[in-house]
């Protein structure tokens, strides 16, 4: 599912998590959990926005009124070295303020 800036503005009471993903250190995409579902921040044509940096990910939630939010970085470590999928959790680093 989707959500455009406008209307994650108008909900940013209601976001109950809020990560920065990063896509192969290249880019980073905005994931909500709004009203228990997993929702993309997407541009007005409902393509993933993708953002250049960490930094402009925070301004723009800082915009939505968004204070806390985690970077989430998946490990492609067990991938690299041939191992079968194993349960890692994702590496989740605070960014932004605290409410």
């Amino acid at each position: 599912m989707r959500i455009q800036f406008a209307a994650l503005r108008d909900a940013a009471n209601r976001v109950e998590n809020t990560e920065i993903r990063s896509l192969e250190g290249q880019f980073y995409m905005i994931q909500v959990l709004l009203d228990g579902q997993r929702l993309v921040l997407s541009d007005n044509d409902n393509q993933t926005l993708l953002l250049p940096s960490i930094p402009a990910a925070n301004e723009l939630l800082d915009e939505a009124g968004i204070a806390t939010r985690e970077l989430v970085h998946d490990s492609a470590y067990n991938e690299m070295v041939g191992l079968d999928d194993v349960g890692i959790d994702p590496l989740r680093i605070p960014t932004g303020r605290y409410r």
